[in-house]
């Protein structure tokens, strides 16, 4: 696979990557609970590397949001590694206000919005933690949206007897952009945030109720990337940052951005901007007004692979074939059956809906297109053979589309990408999320000529919306919304605690290992496993391992 896609993605892939997290409209539900006053201070103060904060309690749980892992990266921290956040001295009293959303465009108006400053994590624990698994999330957006903010309610994850934790990290040119000026690990500045945080974690969970060598990685789309990126970072296994992970519709473009092509476009970005002096090239980017940074970013970002650096010096597809990441993971892995339908929603409801075949055979070239420089691949044939395995349906077209999407860039990864950690003997755990009643993940929902099904981001609210939401939400029966939901939730903090998903109690349905040649399938109203066939059929795995190609 080319990585020329990573550069030059069609405007459905940047939109649905950006909005898979980004649009969810979540603050009401955290913003709310009392303050801590009554609570004894053993258990809302808390000692930390830094000094003291003093959190709240909210529906049961002690809550800490908006604490600094990071000094604010401004001046010349602006494209440098992240630091250690200042000492205090007096106790840092938190309260319902999360810290500021990185710097990114509003998804409806295009200005900018948040604040450089904005490197802060969020802590949710039962009342009376004590070395407890920890949880700790990594947004998506496309690597360009979103944050850790209000956006998630890890409450039911934390009555399960788990610590959440959720951060933000720098997003677009601020945290990505590559530069033969900007020495540090070929602008990968995000990634080295969130092993910042990480790593804040590890020093200072503890003293919250939480068992520092007991920590899952989860994240879906970008966030799903990015665990994949730790999992084959060295830097990441060498200082122990987690034990777990948790990726969430996260194998996509595994092959990531080249060091050289990154600087590349770096210097063009920074060009335009008129920072064309390699000399003087860092200050004035550093001297920018971050609007400026904005409107010169495209609408996704990738992380950079940079063969001298321990941070990523191979790709997610190279270090897997190599066998160089860290095995001694444990891994849950999975993907939604209807990923693509997102992606060509957002182009109909943008103005830009399928017509006819002649448009959609135009959009197959399109989607194609940027990697056709290293594999020729035959879009013509595809465009055909995709139109007959959806020739039964109601919109044949944007199925089919839908379909490309789906199989090609989200569900052929996951299932190569479980195959390859069960292959290294790591417990590894395949889901195929499955519900076509989920609850909508977009504000208001989105009104196409076509099914939705279980698309991209669906199965987020599962496990990180309150009940009362979802329930609004789901357009199928609410006692299979709480059956399926109830589990799922089960699912994800039994992974947590021991590594091994299948609940306790034997209620739910037992989650067999990936090497087993099985997979479990989420779907309403019980969650069961099935045979990995059925994935590989659905969604035509064998033929994406033999795609047609254009021979001379």
């Amino acid at each position: 696979m080319s990585t020329a896609h990573l550069h030059a993605t069609t405007p459905s892939t940047l939109k649905v990557l950006s909005l898979a997290v980004a649009a969810l409209s979540l603050s009401a539900c955290l913003s709310g609970g009392g303050g801590g006053g009554s609570d004894a201070p053993n258990t809302l103060a808390v000692q930390t590397t830094e000094g003291s904060v003093v959190g709240i309690r909210s529906e049961g749980i002690r809550v800490f949001r908006g604490i600094p892992y990071a000094a604010p990266p401004v001046g010349e921290l602006r494209f440098a590694p992240p630091q250690p956040p200042a000492t205090r001295t007096d106790p840092l009293r938190l309260s319902n206000e999360f810290g500021n959303s990185c710097p990114q465009s509003d998804l409806t108006t295009g200005a900018a919005v948040g604040d450089e400053d904005c490197l802060y994590l969020n802590v949710y624990a039962p009342a009376d933690a004590e070395d407890l698994p920890v949880m700790v999330w990594i947004h998506g957006g496309a690597f360009v949206f979103g944050n850790g903010g209000g956006e998630y309610d890890p409450t039911r994850l934390v009555e399960q007897d788990v610590i959440v934790v959720t951060l933000n990290y720098r997003l677009g040119n601020l945290g990505f952009l590559a530069h033969p000026s900007l020495t540090s690990d070929a602008g990968n500045f995000a990634l080295m945030d969130q092993q910042l945080a990480m790593a804040w974690v590890k020093d200072n969970i503890e003293a919250f109720g939480g068992d520092p060598g007991n920590v899952t990685l989860f994240g879906e789309s970008a966030g799903g990337h990015s665990v994949m990126s730790h999992i084959v970072s060295p830097r990441a296994e060498d200082a122990d940052l987690f034990q777990r992970a948790i990726v969430q519709s996260g194998s996509y473009a595994p092959f990531q951005m080249p060091k050289a092509t990154a600087q590349a476009i770096g210097v063009g970005v920074a060009s335009n901007l008129g920072c064309s002096d390699l000399g003087t090239a860092a200050d004035c980017l550093r001297a920018l007004p971050v609007s400026a940074l904005l409107a010169a970013q495209g609408s996704q970002a990738v992380p950079v692979v940079d063969p001298a650096s321990d941070l990523l010096p191979k790709s997610i597809q190279q270090a897997l074939a190599d066998g160089d990441f860290n095995t001694s993971l444990d891994i849950m892995i999975g993907s939604n059956q209807n990923e693509g339908t997102l992606f060509v929603a957002l182009d109909e409801v943008g103005g830009d809906p399928i017509d006819d075949e002649a448009e959609y055979r135009d959009r197959v070239a399109d989607f194609f297109q940027p990697y056709q420089a290293s594999i020729p691949f035959n879009d013509d044939q595809i465009a055909t053979d995709y139109l007959g395995f959806f020739a039964g349906s109601g919109s044949p077209y944007n199925e089919a589309l839908s379909g490309i999407w789906t199989d090609f860039m989200f569900a052929c990864n996951a299932y190569s990408h479980a195959t390859t950690f069960a292959g290294a003997s790591m417990n590894t755990f395949q889901y195929w999320f499955r519900d076509e009643d989920a609850p909508w993940t977009l504000v208001p929902p989105l009104a196409v000529s076509f099914p939705m099904g279980a698309t991209h981001a669906g199965e987020i609210p599962y496990v990180l919306y309150p009940q009362s939401i979802m329930e609004q939400r789901y357009s199928g029966d609410l006692g299979d919304l709480s059956s399926l939901s109830g589990e799922m939730v089960d699912y994800w903090t039994q992974f947590a605690k021991d590594g091994d998903p299948s609940t306790t109690d034997g209620v739910a349905a037992a989650w067999p290992q990936a090497a087993t040649g099985n997979l479990l399938m989420l779907d309403a109203p019980n969650a069961a496993s099935a045979s990995a066939l059925s994935f590989l059929g659905y969604h035509h795995c064998g033929y994406w391992a033999n795609p047609p190609l254009l021979i001379p």
